[in-house]
């Protein structure tokens, strides 16, 4: 285990635990944490002994979002500027790495930091997680957001989630593809099992999925079929060739 700008890294059987480590700050998002964050997303991406990786906040929560302390003190419009791509650049992060991310909800997940957790391939929440994107209450548009939420829960949910400010528990939430586990149960340990399991199947073809989901999310019908199909061949060539090896 290895401590790096309150993240805490911890590796066990393929799994890549990267834990937020700001407790005192209910984890929230500051210049120094984006970018660890970021930075340790795209190297487990690039590390071969990396099979799955996990986002989790330690303490009371996942992440209460963005560092307002820090952004209140911002007044230079490069400086904004600059911010807000890193934030940008965290949240495109797990969807740029073939290795499958998933997020580990307990307590609370606010603004950026819920945003992050949506950025997942699989966000697992407790069924009293608090959720909400509350930049409204604090006279903040929740710009960065938008897309990764409009997304996720189309357009009505989103403008209702995101306009409102409001906090609501993960089995209130009307977000498809959200795991909500059942009253009482820990989030950590249904995680651990989901890890594991990716883990266990070939690294090449959780990849090959991840890419085709995320294709599939960002074009039309027409190029995701077109995709599909290459793959579809690709993959049967290769599964031939093994099973030549294989005689």
């Amino acid at each position: 285990m290895s401590r790096d700008h309150r993240l805490r890294v911890e590796d066990a059987g393929g799994v890549r635990r990267l834990v937020l480590d700001r407790p005192e700050a209910r984890n929230a998002l500051d210049g120094a944490l984006v970018a660890a964050l970021t930075e340790t997303i795209a190297a487990a991406g690039a590390d071969p002994a990396v099979r799955v990786v996990v986002l989790a906040g330690t303490g009371g929560g996942f992440s209460a979002g963005a560092d307002l302390k820090e952004t209140a003190r911002i007044t230079d419009a490069a400086v904004a500027a600059a911010h807000a791509h890193r934030m940008r650049r965290l949240l495109e992060a797990p969807g740029e790495i073939d290795k499958p991310v998933i997020a580990e909800v307990h307590g609370f997940a606010l603004g950026a930091g819920f945003a992050l957790a949506l950025a997942c391939d699989v966000a697992v929440c407790a069924a009293d997680a608090r959720l909400g994107f509350p930049e409204m209450r604090h006279a903040v548009v929740p710009a960065l957001v938008v897309p990764g939420i409009v997304r996720r829960a189309g357009p009505l949910v989103a403008f209702d989630l995101l306009a409102n400010g409001r906090i609501f528990t993960a089995a209130e939430a009307r977000i498809p593809g959200l795991v909500v586990l059942p009253s009482g149960a820990d989030a950590a340990p249904d995680v651990a099992r989901r890890a594991t399991e990716l883990a266990g199947h070939p690294t090449e073809l959780v990849a090959e999925v991840k890419r085709m989901v995320r294709t599939s999310d960002r074009c039309d019908l027409a190029h995701a079929l077109d995709a599909a199909e290459q793959v579809n061949v690709e993959n049967r060539l290769r599964r031939a060739r093994l099973t030549r090896q294989e005689e």
